[in-house]
Protein backbone atom coordinates (compact mmCIF):
# COMPACT_ATOMS: atom_id res chain seq x y z
CA UNK A 1 0.00 0.00 0.00
CA UNK A 2 1.81 3.15 -0.71
CA UNK A 3 2.14 5.75 1.93
CA UNK A 4 2.60 9.54 2.01
CA UNK A 5 3.93 11.82 4.63
CA UNK A 6 5.19 15.59 5.23
CA UNK A 7 6.47 15.01 8.56
CA UNK A 8 9.86 15.44 9.01
CA UNK A 9 11.15 12.28 11.29
CA UNK A 10 9.34 9.52 9.04
CA UNK A 11 10.82 11.09 6.04
CA UNK A 12 14.39 10.96 6.91
CA UNK A 13 13.47 7.46 8.68
CA UNK A 14 12.34 6.17 5.68
CA UNK A 15 15.39 7.64 3.21
CA UNK A 16 17.74 5.79 6.16
CA UNK A 17 16.03 2.96 5.68
CA UNK A 18 16.62 3.27 1.65
CA UNK A 19 19.98 4.33 1.67
CA UNK A 20 18.98 7.59 0.67
CA UNK A 21 20.46 11.24 1.19
CA UNK A 22 18.78 14.51 0.83
CA UNK A 23 20.23 16.39 -2.65
CA UNK A 24 18.60 19.30 -4.39
CA UNK A 25 18.78 19.42 -7.94
CA UNK A 26 18.49 23.08 -9.74
CA UNK A 27 16.73 23.92 -6.26
CA UNK A 28 14.35 21.27 -6.27
CA UNK A 29 14.57 18.38 -3.40
CA UNK A 30 15.11 14.95 -4.33
CA UNK A 31 16.36 11.89 -2.65
CA UNK A 32 19.84 10.82 -3.78
CA UNK A 33 21.15 7.04 -3.72
CA UNK A 34 24.34 8.26 -5.19
CA UNK A 35 26.94 8.31 -2.79
CA UNK A 36 29.38 10.87 -4.66
CA UNK A 37 26.15 12.59 -5.64
CA UNK A 38 27.35 16.38 -5.87
CA UNK A 39 23.70 17.67 -5.08
CA UNK A 40 23.71 16.31 -1.75
CA UNK A 41 22.63 18.79 0.56
CA UNK A 42 21.72 18.96 4.41
CA UNK A 43 18.08 17.98 6.03
CA UNK A 44 17.47 21.27 6.42
CA UNK A 45 17.88 22.63 2.99
CA UNK A 46 15.89 19.73 2.00
CA UNK A 47 12.92 20.45 3.95
CA UNK A 48 13.05 24.04 3.22
CA UNK A 49 12.94 23.34 -0.59
CA UNK A 50 10.32 20.69 0.24
CA UNK A 51 8.54 23.14 2.22
CA UNK A 52 8.27 26.14 -0.40
CA UNK A 53 7.41 23.94 -3.23
CA UNK A 54 4.52 22.20 -0.84
CA UNK A 55 5.64 18.52 -1.29
CA UNK A 56 5.23 15.37 0.93
CA UNK A 57 7.13 11.81 -0.05
CA UNK A 58 4.88 9.39 -1.08
CA UNK A 59 6.42 5.58 -0.99
CA UNK A 60 5.69 2.00 -1.02
CA UNK A 61 6.99 0.32 1.81
CA UNK A 62 7.24 -2.58 -1.11
CA UNK A 63 9.30 -1.08 -3.55
CA UNK A 64 11.34 1.64 -1.98
CA UNK A 65 12.38 2.57 -5.75
CA UNK A 66 9.34 4.22 -6.42
CA UNK A 67 9.44 6.87 -3.41
CA UNK A 68 8.93 9.94 -4.94
CA UNK A 69 8.38 13.71 -3.80
CA UNK A 70 5.06 14.80 -4.77
CA UNK A 71 3.08 17.74 -4.25
CA UNK A 72 0.77 17.87 -1.48
CA UNK A 73 -2.28 19.17 -2.94
CA UNK A 74 -2.55 16.27 -4.77
CA UNK A 75 -2.42 13.67 -1.84
CA UNK A 76 -5.84 13.77 0.83
CA UNK A 77 -2.25 13.16 3.42
CA UNK A 78 -5.39 12.36 6.37
CA UNK A 79 -5.67 8.58 5.77
CA UNK A 80 -2.17 7.99 4.17
CA UNK A 81 -0.07 9.38 6.07
CA UNK A 82 1.77 6.89 7.84
CA UNK A 83 1.46 6.48 11.55
CA UNK A 84 4.87 4.18 12.35
CA UNK A 85 6.51 7.31 13.36
CA UNK A 86 4.15 9.25 15.36
CA UNK A 87 4.14 5.80 17.21
CA UNK A 88 7.54 5.59 17.66
CA UNK A 89 7.62 9.43 18.74
CA UNK A 90 5.24 8.56 21.54
CA UNK A 91 7.63 5.67 22.56
CA UNK A 92 10.50 7.94 23.12
CA UNK A 93 8.66 10.87 24.62
CA UNK A 94 7.38 8.12 27.22
CA UNK A 95 10.77 6.80 27.64
CA UNK A 96 12.60 10.22 27.71
CA UNK A 97 9.86 11.37 30.95
CA UNK A 98 10.53 8.29 32.41
CA UNK A 99 6.83 7.55 32.01
CA UNK A 100 5.49 3.53 31.64
CA UNK A 101 3.11 3.08 29.43
CA UNK A 102 1.91 0.82 26.24
CA UNK A 103 4.81 -0.18 23.90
Amino acid sequence: MRRATADRGEIVHVAGLHGLSPALRDGAPVLSSGHGDAARCGWEAFFAAMEERGLALAWDPEDPAAAALVPRSELPLHGHVSQGGLARTARFVRALLGRSGPQ
